[in-house]
Order: structure tokens, then sequence, then C-alpha cells
């Protein structure tokens, strides 16, 4: 062991591990037992005052019942202090907090036999310690008093004390030339006695430092400078030293700055490469949330490119997305300060321009600037391009599109690796959006004939409906409705709901459509109807239907209507005068029971009169125990004027889906539907503005 006086600390441990220690290190370093945590604060605060530190090693035992508490106090000279804590549990996470990672150590009590070997380690490692910050401060010392130092040519120059530093110096005279160095200076700047003496500083480090360098070392004329960093090559190796000056006088009375070298090489590139890393996992964050966000895709892949350009500090970044059909390249988004070095980049045909080739061969390309084939080159040269790194966008082995960007300075091999990550995240990204787009397409397609294309015209009366599919309409709803013209002048009008959705729910309702269509041709009579529609649902083995089923006889006014309920939300009766109520009897379901009871209630509708039709998304938007009742609706429309304007179906079937879309919100859950019948006041011989409104919204 060292001849520096060590001390050893226990405090809070057992006699075994006292006698342990006492016995291993008698010899080598001073061993005191404390058995009281405020004896040993006392301590510990007493030693701190001392005036020369000592290499001090803390054992502290189970019996202390906050070791972290305790080391707090250590802080004032933590560096020449260690810390052992003898435990089972982890109580040691806030400890590397405060000391170096080779300050601390915890040992298992199970595993108390190897406390002197631990101890031997730490110690040996707080007194290399000890020794390096002693070099230091005594090189220090002696290079900025004014007693006489030996003045010999190169590495002599400082005395053999200072020759053997760990930290490397320099004594520049007033114009910054060079009069002595150390064995570390010589090292970290390869100088020797042949051609360093009086050689200006700056010389050794590259043309683009010196400016900077010079007003480093003119800082401090006055005492002590600031540290700074400075780079150079060394070699094929770049060199990073930190360089601190201050102003000293020899024993002649002149000025000198004392120069310090340290070389933060390492140092500085384990910072540099943990930024880059955690500039990619963020840049890799920002991605996902920007190709998973609810916006259309244009803006996505512009969030995408600005934050390329943000984290790698690119100079612009662009994305095209693939037009198939067209084998041709369409920019969808572009960030940066800069434009894209041709005059047109906003379509590009496959195999053309840098980006065609990159699509026609799907593979990346990496190249410097100058090697691009861009159309402007001394546009590479007027913005300072270093590099450019272009990639196929490709998913499930189709060619989504072209990421590229470029870059002011040289891209390290880490940035491209992370860069394929994120074209790859880019490209199922777009993926998903044409897929998406598909669905949606497909989904318009097989709803389109599920319900009628247009409303009929039924003389004398206003006849409207609006639908609205659930959420993005990729689920095709079992919601329908229809009117069409039966035998005797009457007509028709149904609103139902079939169980379920996507493709199985969209066939049953083509199957009731068409049943009821064909039926009601053969016999209106709502008794007969819903007999072979709800055959026809049993024979197929299809979930279950509910249904409103009117039929309409406009003759003299005023009008009958027929009205049969299939365990369907009751519809609504509003008077011209604007009282409104649900009307109907229930019957049951259609397509589950054996047999069928449904009543049929007749109804008068004079001038003014309404009946609305609506499927349970009107009551039951966001689950059952939101509920409303058909009551609530009802007086919804009480509560609007009598007199509605020359469209009252289309108004009350608007206020309706209105009313939803407010109250449900981001909560609603299944599709609304709703069709409204109005009877106009016939005039003379003919009727009032005959027409019908039959909207179906998009999805919100």
């Amino acid at each position: 062991m060292s001849a520096v006086p060590c001390r050893i600390v226990l405090v809070g441990t057992d006699e075994t591990s006292d006698a342990t220690v006492r016995r291993s290190f008698a010899d080598q370093a001073e061993v005191i037992s404390l058995a009281d945590t405020s004896c040993a604060r006392a301590a510990l605060h007493q030693a701190q005052e001392a005036d020369v530190p000592r290499p001090t090693l803390l054992v502290v035992g189970p019996r202390v019942t906050d070791p972290v508490g305790l080391t707090t106090a250590l802080d004032a000279r933590a560096a020449d202090w260690a810390v052992i804590v003898l435990t089972d549990h982890d109580d040691m996470a806030p400890l590397p907090l405060l000391y170096s990672p080779y300050q601390v150590r915890r040992v298992p009590l199970g595993d108390a036999h190897r406390l002197p070997e631990t101890v031997r380690g730490m110690l040996e490692q707080l007194t290399r310690q000890h020794h390096y910050r002693a070099a230091q401060a005594a090189a220090q010392r002696q290079l900025a008093s004014t007693h006489e130092v030996s003045r010999q040519p190169g590495e002599h120059l400082f005395g053999p004390l200072l020759h053997q530093a760990l930290i490397g110096a320099l004594a520049l005279d007033g114009d910054g030339r060079i009069t002595a160095w150390n064995r570390k200076a010589a090292d970290l700047l390869a100088l020797t006695s042949d051609d360093a003496l009086h050689v200006f500083l700056v010389d050794y480090f590259p043309a683009i430092a010196r400016r900077r360098l010079s007003r480093h070392l003119a800082a401090a004329a006055h005492g002590i400078g600031p540290s700074e960093l400075f780079e150079r090559a060394d070699g094929d190796h770049r060199q990073v030293l930190r360089l601190s000056p201050q102003q000293v006088t020899n024993h002649e009375g002149h000025r000198q700055t004392l120069l310090l070298l340290e070389d933060v090489s390492a140092e500085t590139a384990a910072r540099s490469e943990l930024a880059m890393h955690t500039s990619h996992a963020l840049l890799s964050s920002d991605v996902a949330a920007a190709m998973t966000a609810g916006c259309p895709l244009a803006e996505r892949l512009q969030r995408v490119t600005q934050a390329v350009v943000d984290r790698l500090d690119a100079a612009s970044a662009h994305i095209w997305t693939l037009d198939p059909p067209r084998d041709v390249l369409r920019l969808e988004a572009g960030a940066g300060p800069c434009p894209c070095p041709n005059d047109d980049l906003s379509r590009v045909r496959v195999g053309e321009h840098e980006i065609g080739m990159i699509a026609a061969e799907c593979r990346p390309h990496l190249a410097k600037t100058g090697d691009l084939q861009v159309s402007d080159r001394e546009w590479t040269r007027r913005e300072g391009m270093a590099a450019f790194a272009g990639y196929p966008l490709v998913a499930d082995g189709e060619l989504m599109g072209v990421m590229a960007l470029f870059a002011r300075h040289p891209l390290p091999g880490a940035t491209l690796d992370a860069l394929v990550g994120i074209a790859d995240r880019i490209s199922a990204g777009i993926r998903q959006d044409l897929l998406l787009r598909r669905l949606h397409a497909t989904a318009e397609d097989l709803q389109r004939p599920l319900l009628p294309p247009r409303l009929p015209r039924i003389p004398g009366f206003d006849i409207a409906a609006r639908y609205r599919p659930h959420n993005d309409s990729l689920q095709i709803g079992g919601d329908f409705y229809d009117v069409f013209p039966v035998s005797g002048g009457r007509w028709v009008l149904t609103l139902g709901d079939v169980c379920g959705k996507g493709p199985a729910a969209a066939a049953v309702t083509g199957l009731v459509r068409h049943t009821l269509w064909a039926a009601a041709w053969q016999d209106p009579h709502p008794g007969h109807v819903l007999a072979l529609l709800h055959h026809a649902l049993k024979r197929a083995d299809t979930p279950f239907c509910t249904l409103v089923y009117t039929v309409l006889d406009p003759g003299p006014l005023p009008a009958r209507l027929r009205v049969v309920r299939a365990g369907h939300p009751a519809p609504l009766l509003r008077r011209g005068d604007g009282t409104t109520c649900p009307m109907g009897a229930a019957g049951p379901v259609l397509g589950v029971l054996d047999t069928l009871d449904h009543p049929v209630e007749d109804i008068d509708l004079g001038p003014g009169d309404s009946m609305i039709l609506y499927t349970d998304g009107f009551t039951e938007g966001s689950g059952s125990y939101r509920a409303r009742d058909p009551e609530d609706l009802a007086a919804l429309l009480d509560g609007l004027p009598p007199g509605l304007g020359d469209r009252p179906a289309d108004r009350l079937a608007e206020e309706l889906l209105k009313d939803a879309c407010i109250r449900w919100k981001d909560r609603l859950r299944d599709d609304l539907a709703v069709l409204a019948l109005t009877v106009r006041p016939r005039t003379g011989a003919g009727t009032a503005d005959d027409s019908s409104t039959a909207e179906t919204e998009p999805p919100p």
C-alpha cells in the first residue's frame, strides 16, 4: 500500500466486521469505529475540516438505517472518499448520483467474508486518485510560482517533477510563442526541442481555429482565462484538447502565459456518440408519432421531413410517393432551409434523375454531393452540401416512394443505419394509408347498394333522409332505409337495422331490402310482408333484424298511414302544431322467434303532420347505459316552431342528426339513419313544390 496516510471509518458494523478490518489493515490505515450515526456525522464533518485531505473509506453497516443521508456529508471533498455499504437491500440507488462509479460498492451481508478484499481494492483506487490530484496541484503551483525554474531546452524546461505530471503544461511568451513544455504536452502536440521552441502555438492548430485560439489566449491577460475546447488532427485521429490559460510572473518579473492542456478526445467522442444516439431515438419517436397521427398522409409526411431536418441537422429532406398507374413519383412533403437542387422535382418519372433511379433500383443511394447527377452543381457548392442519402420506401415488397436528404456535413454510419429504420417506418405508414384507402373504397362500394341512390318524389309530401356511418366507415353498417311505390297508388317507407357490421351484415341487409321490395309488390299488407321477411331470415340462419314498416295511402287528405314496429325504436309523430309523440305498438324482432305477432297501427296525417323513422344510434349511440328514450327525441322536436320552412322534412332530419352528433361526439359507436315524411298543404288542383332529399354523409 502507499505511504499516503489512509483512513477507514466503520459506522454501524458488527464486531466481526470491525475485527476483520482492523486485523487486515492496522499497519496500512487509521481505522475508526463509530457505532452511533450522529457521532459519525460529527467525525465526518471534522475530517472534512482538516487542512490536508486524506483518502478515506467509509464502511456503512446494516445498523445504519439511512446510508444515503449519512454520505451526503461527503460532498465537500467527494473525490477523496469512497463508500462500501453492507446490506441485502438495494438502498444505493441515489449514491451513484453523488459519487463516481468507482467510489461506491455494495457488499451483500451473505458475502461479508469478501469485505477485506473489497476494502483493499477501493483503498488502492483512492490512493491512485490522490496521487494524480497531488501531482496536478504540484505542477500548477510550481508553474505559477515566482521561483526560478530550470531553463533547459525541450521537455526538461519545467524540471524533473513537472516533467512527469499527468496534465500537459506549456509556457508562452507575450506573443504566443512556446518557451517551455512538459512531457505530457510534448506527447499531445508532438513537440521536440529542435523545432518547437519559439514557435507560435497557433501553428499547431488548423487555420480555421487559429483566430479563436488567439482570442482565447488573450482573454487570460489579466488572470485566469476560461477553459475551451479546440480540435486538431493528430494523423488520422481527431484530437480534442481542453486549453486553460492563466497569467504568471517569472523570477525576472516578466509576464508569461501558463497553458494547461488536457486530451478530452475520448470524453468528447463519447458525449457526441451519446448525443447522436439520443437524436436518433428522438427522431424514431417523432416519426412513429407522426405516422400514427390521425391527420391526412401529406400532413404526416410533412411532420416526418421536419423531424429529419431538426434531429439530424439536415439541409433538406423530402418524401415522394409512388403513383403506380403512371409510374411517377409525386412530391408529398419537404422541409429544410434549402430547396431541391433541380428546378422541378414535384413529379419524377421512375428511372429519371437521382430520385427516380433510387425507385427503379429499389436500393439506397449514399454519395458525396459532388458525385450526384443534379442539374445545378453550383447549388451544391454554394450551399456547402457535403452528403446525400436517398432511400426507397418499400413495404411488403411493394414500392411506396422515396425519401432523400442533403446535409452540409458527412453522415456517420450510425446515422445512415438509423435512416434505414426511419425509411421502414415511413414505408409502413404509407402502406397502411394505402390499405385504409382501399378499405374505404371497398366499404363504400358495398354500402352503396344498401341505400337508395335517391328518394322518389311523392306528390303532396316532403321527404328527406340522412345517413352517417360510424367512425371511419371501414365497417359496413347494418342500418338501411327505403322508399318505393306499390300497387293502388300506395307507398312503402321502411327503415331498419341488421345486427352486426361488415360484409356479413351487408349481405343480410341486401337480403332484407330485396325481400321487402318483392313481398310488398306482391301484397303490401304488413302481415304478409313481415312474415315473408321473417322466414327468409330464419331460412338463411342470419342475425336478427329490427324494422319499422309503413304503408302510406296518400289519397285525399287526411292521408292514411299503417305502421308496424318489429323490435325497433318507436317512430315519432309530429303534428302540424308542433306537438310530437312516439307511435306504433311494439312487436318482436325478425328472424328469431317461431311465431310472430305484430300489431298494426293506423294513423291519419293532415297538412303539416310528419312521421320520423330513425335507428337506435339516436337512442343508444354510446351504449345502452347512456341510452335515451324516444320521448327525449319527441321533446327535442316538440321544441321546434310549428312552421319549418319550405323543407320541413329536411329540417326535421337535420335537427335530429345534428343533436345526435353534438350529444354523442367521439363516444358514438353506431351508424345514424333517419327518414322523415311531412304532408304539404294542398293548393287548388296541384301540390306545393313536391320534393325529396337524401343525404349520405361522409365519416367525421
